[in-house]
C-alpha cells in the first residue's frame, strides 16, 4: 500500500515520437490541402475520429486527445495544425523539456534585466 508508481518512468522511444509526428503532419495536410472533401460534416468527422484514435495508440495521451477535439469546431478545425501542436506538446511533456523551456526563458528574461540596467545605469538603486 506504501508503493508510489511513477507514471513518467517509461519514456517514448524516438522512433515512436517520430511516427506519431509524422501522422500528425501528414493529417494536418490533408485536412488543409483536401478542406472541400473533409469539411463536409460526415466524412471530415470520421478522418478526424480515426486520425484521433490513431494518435491516441501511439501517444495514450488524454490531453492530446482534449487538444484534437479541436477539429471538431467546424472552419477553426479545419485551418489549424491541430494534430501536429498537440504531438509537438505531447513530446515535450514526455521528454521533460518543460523544465528546460523555464530555464531558457528565466535566463532570456534574466539577460533582458541585466541588459536594461548596463543601458541604464541610473535606474539602479543601492539597497546597502
Amino acid at each position: 500500500m506504501g508503493d508510489i508508481i511513477n507514471k513518467k518512468t517509461k519514456r517514448t522511444s524516438f522512433k515512436t515520437a517520430a511516427f506519431a509526428l509524422g501522422i500528425s503532419i501528414v493529417a494536418d495536410a490533408l485536412d488543409y490541402l483536401a478542406a472541400p472533401i473533409f469539411s463536409m460534416p460526415i466524412i471530415g468527422d470520421v478522418f478526424d475520429v480515426i486520425v484521433t484514435g490513431l494518435l491516441y495508440s501511439i501517444t495514450k495521451s488524454k490531453v492530446s486527445v482534449i487538444m484534437n477535439l479541436a477539429e471538431f469546431i467546424p472552419f477553426v478545425g479545419d485551418f489549424l495544425p491541430v494534430y501536429t501542436v498537440s504531438t509537438l506538446i505531447w513530446i515535450l511533456r514526455e521528454h521533460d523539456y518543460e523544465s528546460f523551456i523555464k530555464k531558457l526563458l528565466e535566463l532570456i528574461s534574466n539577460s533582458a534585466k541585466r541588459l536594461y540596467f548596463i543601458n541604464n545605469p541610473l535606474t539602479v538603486k543601492n539597497t546597502f
